[in-house]
């Protein structure tokens, strides 16, 4: 007896969800077997009739025969090496890093049923995969696979609405301007991304910071359900009443549980905006981050306000650019008038509606370049965010003579309204707590032109931590979570989470996921064990 003897003769063929189902993969589990009820094969595939079994993951000609495999099951959804369609898909990343990657083949699935094929061929050929939503984020592997499967969303792009319009059914193919786009006309939109390349699938699994979180928390908070692909090919709904262990998982947890298809979002009213960057002279620094601290402390009087400030250099002047979003067009609300009576040298503030901003934000954000986030997280204290920038600073001659650098620091609040949430719908695996009171997420970005910058810019950036945490920890202001959507590659996010939200993450892997395919086979991004990359500086 096999997995797949649970259905009872129901199949997931055509897309059916199977919603109800054991998840439990049975020992004795065959990969042939499932392909079958999928309605593919394996005998009949030329490239697999000299596999007797699962292979090594070593084997050389493993990706060979799992991307002709996909090719005989699927033909134009699957594009080799020096095509158009892969070219398409290597030359759309946002980082260079990303971009760089060569998969052995691009795979483009229109339907669930044909992510759960190319996951059991993976499985059955030992050819690792990773999938790409947006593509992001800003390290090699994270949703490309070097030499393997690279399963790109892109065109299960569909966005629908419920009968009463209250949940949004979203492909992991869409951008966060696409999903805005698709709602705006019936006044909605759903808790998401602030640029409009952002795709959904990463953003929502890692948290999800939106111009709508003090009104009703992260993404991953005002998740409905989920649908997901499990390592045995079975498609499953995952929601608070339905898998909510696994529902909570993937509140936070990453690509650790399996492949998700399709987010089911709560939707929210989305009228008109007001909002822009307005920019201040180093002069106004100490003023600025009383009004940013003044914000986040009002947070629960007044939700509609979204902020954060970056500090930067431009042709050799200290700037700080905040970024201040009103969820309503109110030109003036009170809850900012700190910040405006502060002297600016610009101000891009406009009434703008939510496609517009995300698309106005997306300049910031420019494609084609070396990239990397790195993040911290610290207990609000205003002396200590002062000389966390006045330390910036003075750093950045370190990376003065790297071509293109442009380094930044960025904070943000987490702040009690958004903690709060956080326990909605029997709450997520990030191990934040209101009774911690706000918080401040501060991290670095940094683009920079070549390769050989690389291990400078990282060290500057680690080198520049170093110093920020001893400083945190001898204050008691030190904080452990990390935030997964900005993390670098040196970073373990879920450790951050705490030892017991960690230990249960893994536990809920391996019900799932007793063969831990999601851990080894598609070894990018965030894994439970670690970093992705280990060395130090």
């Amino acid at each position: 007896m096999h997995l797949w003897s649970f259905l009872g003769g129901i199949s997931a063929i055509g897309g059916v969800t199977l919603a109800h189902v054991s998840p439990s993969e049975m020992d004795n589990f065959n990969i042939a077997s499932a392909l079958e009820h999928l309605g593919v094969e394996v005998w009949k595939i030329p490239a697999l009739q000299s596999f007797s079994g699962v292979q090594s993951r070593s084997t050389e000609n493993a990706c060979s025969a799992a991307c002709a495999s996909l090719n005989f099951v699927f033909g134009s959804k699957v594009s080799a090496q020096d095509t158009a369609g892969y070219s398409n898909f290597t030359g759309s990343f946002w980082s260079v890093q990303q971009e760089e990657v060569q998969p052995h083949c691009v795979f483009r699935p229109t339907v669930n049923t044909e992510v759960s094929i190319a996951v059991l061929l993976s499985r059955f050929t030992g050819c690792e995969f990773a999938a790409r939503s947006g593509g992001h984020a800003a390290f090699t592997g994270a949703s490309s696979s070097p030499g393997g499967i690279s399963i790109w969303f892109k065109d299960m792009n569909e966005v629908t609405l419920n009968e009463d319009k209250s949940v949004a059914s979203i492909g992991p193919g869409n951008s966060w301007v696409s999903v805005y786009s698709a709602l705006e006309p019936y006044g909605l939109a759903a808790v998401g991304g602030r640029a409009a390349s952002i795709g959904v699938g990463g953003f929502v699994l890692g948290g999800g910071i939106s111009y709508h979180s003090n009104l009703y928390g992260w993404a991953c908070d005002n998740v409905e359900s989920f649908e997901v692909v499990t390592a045995s090919g079975l498609i499953i709904t995952a929601s608070e009443s339905s898998y909510p262990d696994l529902y909570w998982a993937l509140r936070g947890g990453g690509n650790n549980f399996g492949l998700v298809t399709k987010y089911n979002l709560y939707t929210i009213p989305c009228p008109e905006m007001y909002g822009g960057a307005r920019t201040f002279l180093q002069t106004e620094f100490k003023e600025v981050i009383n009004a940013f601290i003044n914000v986040i402390n009002n947070a629960s009087v007044d939700g509609h306000a979204q902020q954060y400030v970056a500090f930067l250099q431009v042709n050799g002047t200290n700037l700080a650019s905040a970024e201040l979003t009103y969820t309503l067009n109110v030109a003036n609300p009170e809850i900012f008038k700190q910040y405006r009576s502060i002297p600016a040298v610009s101000d891009t503030s406009s009434s703008k509606t939510l496609v517009q901003y995300v698309e106005y934000l997306e300049t910031d954000n420019p494609f084609g370049l070396r990239e990397v986030y790195w993040p911290i997280t610290v207990h609000m204290d205003e002396d200590f965010l002062n000389w966390v920038v006045k330390t910036f600073y003075s750093m950045i001659p370190q990376v003065a003579h790297v071509s293109g650098a442009m380094p930044v620091i960025i904070y943000q609040g987490i702040t009690e309204p958004i903690l709060k949430k956080m326990t909605n719908y029997g709450g997520n695996a990030l191990g934040l707590k209101a009774s911690t009171g706000p918080i401040i997420l501060m991290h670095v970005s940094c683009w920079w032109t070549n390769e050989s910058d690389d291990n400078t810019v990282y060290e500057f950036i680690n080198s520049f931590w170093d110093k920020v945490i001893a400083q945190a920890k001898s204050l008691g202001v030190d904080n452990d979570y990390i935030y997964m959507n900005y993390a670098s590659m040196f970073q373990d996010p879920v450790a951050g989470y705490g030892d017991a939200n960690k230990a249960l993450l893994k536990k809920i892997a391996k019900n799932y996921d007793p063969a831990a395919v999601y851990q080894t086979l598609q070894p990018g991004y965030f894994k439970l064990n670690g970093a992705p990359v280990t060395d130090s500086f």
